[in-house]
């Protein structure tokens, strides 16, 4: 039977109001699970390679090779654990070998034969960690670097799968994932690594509430405070150190996702997300314009630059969603959650009279929105998208009071309603990109390959004008509406020359193939077009 739209989507008096449905959530079970022996961290001894030219330094053939081998057995993500990532994923490179601490600020204590078997980074020589006036301290050029740079990838000290915590009682509370980075970082705990956070920001505890909501569990809550003040009982630090310790994590961590642009990614790379401590890219501090994105091969993170640095320019990135930089400052700001006020110059700015503090619902298009479009007929996903993207968002009586259609150009801002009591419903430029994609994808299991196609371009135009330069979504993007016009039998080399050089310069060298290759074989197209798509991109990383 088929919905109405009002059963399908809900709004809430909240400023954050869900595009949801109801469902119970069964309760978590805490499950044993046996840990790998890990050989107490040793900071002094981590080094890696310092190099003019880091795509070229180091060894991609063997790492994609080694990461093609972790995911092909039928089960390689069954009990997976950031141990055995590590282990299965090499960092080799070439360069000058520098200690950790060098690059730091600090003298190395150990001798080069002392110096830990694998490397954990390769840096650029072109930029340095220096004062960064406000911000503590930051990554700046040494000379001119050029858009497309690769700068940095590196293995963070401290790490875990998101998949090692998600069955704990308390996995759905907001700061579960720093609340468990902070457990581990307990059992890795050693004098050096205590020595080595010293030079984190912040330096003394701080007394910035969590994340976590007021509406959400609170014997969840209470489970998960009280798991990591268990973690830290048997370390010998005052309890005010440990306090600062738990700050470092939640305020210097980062997250690493594989592959987390593509369609492909939720059913074949989800296991290997996770969240780390690092020690050099920590050093980046954030903007809303960045210039530097990042990017993950399992834990193995690298960072790439997106437009042309001169010399002395910081190098920044961002600590939230790249289609989320274009929302209204007080999201960009609740998003970032940290103990600082972006002075970026988007920040600068005041956000337009209709958006508000006040005037306004937002309606988000969340994970069981997306699970339950999923489930609809194509064809009815493909109205009901429709329906949302024009705000739609009541019952056929209430037509007069409906929002107006989006206007493209304005889409990377929000979709604005019809004022309701001097309220906005407002579909931000993130949750719509959501919509676009599903029906997309609803379009070509139909067979409506110049509707999908369109859609794919009307993507791409958002992500062209609201998203840093070279991000990822537009390869995606880009490959999808080649593969489009490929069953149109009309010229999609433009489509095809276009995702290859968008994904070379987010990423710094040529793997498109290798990355791309599940995300075409996983297409609704016929299996023709998606040999004369792969036939159409390098064979090899050059």
């Amino acid at each position: 039977m088929k919905q109405s739209k009002s059963q399908f989507f809900s709004k809430t008096s909240d400023d954050f109001a869900s595009i949801s449905m109801p469902q119970s959530t069964p309760k978590r079970v805490s499950k044993k699970v046996k840990q790998l022996k890990r050989t107490p961290l040793d900071c002094d001894a981590l080094w890696g390679w310092q190099t003019e030219d880091v795509a070229s330094a180091v060894d991609w053939n063997t790492l994609q090779k080694a990461f093609d081998a972790l995911v092909a057995p039928s089960l390689w993500a069954d009990k997976l654990k950031y141990q055995k990532l590590v282990q299965a994923l090499p960092l080799r490179a070439s360069g000058s070998k520098t200690p950790l601490f060098d690059l730091l600020g600090r003298t190395a204590v150990k001798k080069p034969e002392e110096m830990s078997e694998s490397p954990h980074f390769a840096v650029s020589s072109a930029i340095a960690l220096q004062e960064s006036p406000g911000k503590g301290r930051g990554w700046f050029a040494t000379k001119t670097i050029e858009a497309g740079t690769l700068v940095l990838v590196e293995r963070p000290l401290v790490a875990l799968l998101d998949v090692e915590w998600r069955d704990e009682p308390w996995a759905d509370c907001s700061s579960a994932d720093t609340a468990a980075l902070g457990m581990e970082l307990a059992k890795s705990f050693s004098r050096s690594l205590a020595s080595l956070l010293e030079q984190f920001h912040p330096k003394e505890p701080t007394s910035i509430s969590s994340a976590d909501s007021e509406d959400e569990d609170i014997e969840a809550l209470t489970a998960m405070e009280d798991a990591v003040a268990s973690s830290w009982k048997q370390i010998d630090l005052s309890e005010s150190a440990k306090r600062r310790l738990q700050d470092v994590v939640r305020l210097n961590s980062l997250g690493f996702y594989t592959n987390s642009e593509q369609l492909c990614h939720h059913c074949n790379f989800l296991p290997l997300t996770g969240s780390g401590v690092f020690a050099l890219a920590s050093g980046f501090n954030h903007s809303c314009e960045p210039s530097v994105q990042r990017f993950s091969i399992g834990d193995l993170t690298a960072f790439v630059t997106n437009q042309k640095l001169e010399a002395g320019t910081e190098l920044h990135i961002t600590y939230i969603e790249s289609e989320m930089l274009r929302a209204p400052k007080s999201l960009r700001s609740q998003s970032l959650n940290r103990d600082f006020t972006c002075s970026c110059p988007p920040c600068g700015l005041d956000d337009p009279p209709e958006l508000k503090t006040g005037r306004r619902t937002f309606m988000r298009v969340d994970a069981p929105v997306q699970a339950k479009l999923s489930l609809l007929p194509p064809e009815e996903r493909v109205e009901t998208i429709a329906a949302a993207l024009q705000g739609q968002m009541d019952d056929e009586e209430d037509a007069e009071e409906e929002p107006p259609e989006v206007d493209e150009e304005d889409a990377g801002e929000a979709t604005k309603g019809a004022e309701k009591s001097e309220k906005n419903t407002v579909l931000l430029g993130k949750d719509a990109q959501e919509l676009r994609v599903a029906q997309a994808m609803a379009l070509m299991q139909l067979g409506r390959w110049e509707e999908a196609l369109q859609t794919w371009r009307q993507l791409a135009a958002f992500a062209c004008h609201h998203c840093p330069p070279y991000d990822e979504a537009l390869a995606v993007f880009a490959t999808q509406a080649a593969l489009c016009a490929l069953e149109m039998k009309a010229d999609a080399s433009q489509y095809v020359k276009s995702a290859i050089e968008s994904h070379r310069m987010a990423f710094g060298f040529d793997c498109f193939r290798w990355r791309y290759q599940r995300e075409v074989e996983e297409s609704s197209v016929s299996a023709g077009v998606k040999e004369s798509f792969l036939s159409r991109v390098p064979s090899r990383t050059e």
